[in-house]
């Protein structure tokens, strides 16, 4: 009897434990399911462990090992059981939490009743003098002509989230080298050091003398000291032309580990820094990822647009793979049930989304292109039978799978948006010459998109029956696909350019179009996307003194404090990005209440059309999102949006203004006043027209018509009992 009781308890338990996993397994993404399948190998060794770890999201500190995550979870949960995990949270926002959690506690955090979903961090790219004069950046820095003073972020925080900073480089300076403008660090891949309240890793930098002392995050390394310096740049010494845009903004930066938790986190430390200095703040994002649904309903886009609001914004790229055929998709029917397709690369990553409600099947085959037929072919596997499945394939005298190495396939229905989802990944130690890895979805209805990392490329190898991938719905995860984020083109605005050895260097690319790696949307759920495009190609900026990769790509030198510093050519959606940034603080200058949709209307009212972009309509389009940006009058469209003087910011003018056309000149008032007086006098001081005002209202516009008159220069004062500002006016 107690033999048989002993055996009822031990199967009791095998099942409880099974039922968990069970559980657990439903809440955890395909990625997540593959990186475990990944740790759980029977035949790994020390070294592929180590390599497996290194290429994911995991933190050590002292002997245990954690992996950065989103959990999301029931709506208003507490989160005590998942500190009695080992759970360390990170920043919490509505019901999803960034964490870092235990390796060995991943399914048990999933299991509890509290959790929805589970997602390890999934890794992010980056997206990497002519410039300010293509989209008016030079007026607003310029405070002439149209303006009567500058604007250049002053009063605003920008953040940089990137990797390649060095701290001390003169661009990160005011214009007179005399104010330090970086005002916080936080190196998130430090081992040792104390982080930012509320963080659990990392070190963070708060004095000017300890960030100096610091230098660098990284050597070999600059697209944060690139992107920083075309944001928020200020450096004019020795005759230097490549500073950035909004040069008196406060400066925090990032260095972040690589996966989009991070970002999140490192989003929330900038804003809390910027909150806590009462100032606004737009943070910079040149990165993206090509894994997630496209349809801004990922945790990481779910959680950025509840992140921003009233001087709140997030700037990022639309992604660099616009001539990339990283994109496949298939509309099934009864009659048409089958997509076959390629991958270029071997070592495959695959991310394949159905529609909510509609099943499909998956396999995965080697296939001989020389004899066209499979070597191997995997079983089908339905997205909502919650797949985590590794297989072994070998290639010797025995079995004959055409390959060596693992196959993983994992898949869920998405916790957040109900879809259907395949992620596919191998990694192979060989594969037999002409032979290719494919895959092949199944299904009688609903339309299935995948995506393949930016790396590899989708084909058909001209193969009967195959398909080749296009570069449709190529805006990127990150960077592209939020609602509220701020997705930005790129433009060529230089395509050569001279280094210091006086080697001239070409771009492929035509001057004013939109560059040819600039991605495109629109997103999965039909939003425009990219929002705007901005100079990306190519643009000169600051570059690290301790990155001797680039030494082909410096344009200038300068020296300062007896030490030598540099400036240097990058091209991307992550040059056009901050860019757009810069731009933005500037607004924010005017307006540091600006929301997310309160930019997205100034750039529809105001955004440049070309010969190049073509008339884009009312509501844009998916390539050039609204059109090229235009920092002048979308500054003068920021200011037109205050409602009463109360509102007004202190401006550094009372009277902007600007060109109707070759002969009209409007100016734009943001005080009131009375007995205002316009005169208009030609270069010999004749006055040449006169208009009076018994009062001028606050917001009100006038337009000053100069047609008529003889081409050329013209002084326009304007008087009253406050006002007394003279402007110039050519008339063409």
């Amino acid at each position: 009897m107690k033999r048989i009781t002993l055996l009822y308890c031990f199967f009791t338990i095998l099942f409880l434990a099974s039922a968990q996993a069970q559980v657990a397994s439903g809440k955890l993404s395909p990625h997540t399911k593959t990186f475990l399948l990944k740790m759980n190998q029977k035949d790994i060794s020390t070294t592929q462990r180590k390599a497996i770890l290194t290429k994911s999201a995991v933190i050590e500190t002292g002997v245990q090992e954690y992996i950065s995550a989103f959990i999301y979870l029931k709506e208003n949960a507490e989160t005590e059981s998942l500190e009695q995990q080992g759970v360390k949270i990170n920043s919490h926002t509505g019901d999803i939490v960034t964490a870092m959690i235990p390796i060995s506690s991943i399914e048990n955090v999933a299991a509890l009743p509290e959790v929805k979903y589970v997602q390890i961090g999934t890794p992010v790219n980056k997206k990497m003098d002519r410039a300010r004069v293509t989209s008016g950046v030079d007026k607003v820095q310029a405070g002439t002509l149209p303006l009567s003073a500058p604007f250049f972020g002053k009063g605003v925080v920008i953040g940089i989230i990137d990797t390649g900073f060095e701290y001390g480089h003169p661009n990160f300076y005011n214009k007179e080298h005399t104010e330090y403008r970086v005002k916080r660090v936080w190196e998130q891949n430090a081992q040792t050091g104390t982080p930012p309240t509320g963080f659990n890793y990392g070190k963070e930098y708060i004095s000017q003398d300890s960030i100096l002392k610091k230098a660098y995050d990284l050597t070999n390394e600059s697209h944060g000291t690139h992107v920083s310096g075309i944001a928020a740049g200020a450096d004019h010494s020795n005759d230097n032309i490549y500073y950035g845009v909004a040069g008196e903004a406060d400066i925090v930066l990032v260095s972040y580990i690589g996966y989009d938790t991070d970002v999140i986190d490192g989003i929330k430390y900038i804003y809390d820094y910027a909150s806590s200095v009462g100032k606004p703040c737009i943070i910079n994002i040149s990165m993206g990822s090509y894994s997630g649904p496209h349809d801004g309903t990922s945790l990481f886009d779910t959680t950025t647009d509840q992140m921003q609001g009233k001087g709140r914004l997030i700037v990022g790229a639309a992604g660099n793979e616009g001539n990339k055929y990283i994109h496949i998709s298939k509309t099934f029917s009864q009659t048409d049930t089958i997509c076959k397709t390629f991958l270029k690369s071997n070592n495959i990553a695959a991310d394949i989304w159905g529609e909510a409600g509609k099943d499909y099947k998956v396999q995965v085959c080697v296939y001989d292109t020389i004899n066209n037929n499979n070597v191997y072919i995997s079983p089908e596997y339905k997205a909502s039978d919650n797949v985590d499945i590794t297989t072994r394939l070998k290639n010797n005298t025995t079995v004959k799978n055409g390959a060596s190495g693992y196959l993983y396939i994992t898949s869920e229905i998405n916790a957040l948006n109900k879809k259907p989802h395949f992620a596919i990944n191998t990694t192979l130690s060989s594969v037999v010459a002409g032979n290719c890895i494919g895959i092949i979805i199944k299904s009688t209805e609903g339309t299935v998109h995948a995506w393949s990392d930016e790396s590899y490329h989708f084909t058909s190898n001209d193969k009967p029956g195959w398909t080749d991938g296009d570069n449709n719905f190529s805006i990127g995860e990150v960077g592209g696909t939020g609602k509220n984020i701020i997705s930005v083109g790129a433009y060529v605005s230089k395509n050569m350019f001279t280094n210091l050895n006086n080697e001239t260097y070409g771009i492929s690319q035509y001057l004013n179009t939109l560059a040819t790696f600039s991605s495109t949307g629109p997103t999965l759920d039909g939003r425009m996307k990219p929002d705007i495009t901005a100079p990306g190609s190519v643009l000169a900026s600051s570059l690290s003194s301790y990155d001797t990769t680039l030494n082909t790509y410096r344009v200038k030198q300068t020296t300062l404090d007896n030490k030598t510093y540099y400036y240097g050519i990058m091209g991307g959606t992550s040059m056009s990005t901050p860019y757009v940034t810069g731009v933005l603080a500037t607004w924010l200058q005017a307006n540091p209440n600006l929301t997310p949709d309160e930019v997205k209307s100034i750039f529809q009212k105001t955004a440049i059309n070309d010969s190049y972009t073509g008339d884009i309509l009312p509501n844009g389009n998916s390539t050039w999102g609204y059109g090229k940006i235009d920092a002048y009058n979308g500054l003068l469209e920021v200011i037109k949006q205050y409602t009463s003087i109360e509102d007004m910011p202190i401006l550094p003018q009372s009277i902007f203004m600007y060109s109707g056309n070759n002969q009209q000149f409007n100016f734009l008032f943001t005080q009131e006043d009375t007995n205002v007086k316009i005169n208009v006098f030609n270069v010999n001081g004749q006055q040449v027209l006169a208009k009076n005002f018994n009062e001028i209202a606050c917001k009100q516009e006038e337009t000053i018509d100069l047609n008529g008159l003889p081409k050329g220069l013209y002084i326009i004062k304007i008087t009253g009992n406050k006002l007394n500002q003279v402007f110039k006016a050519s008339t063409k």
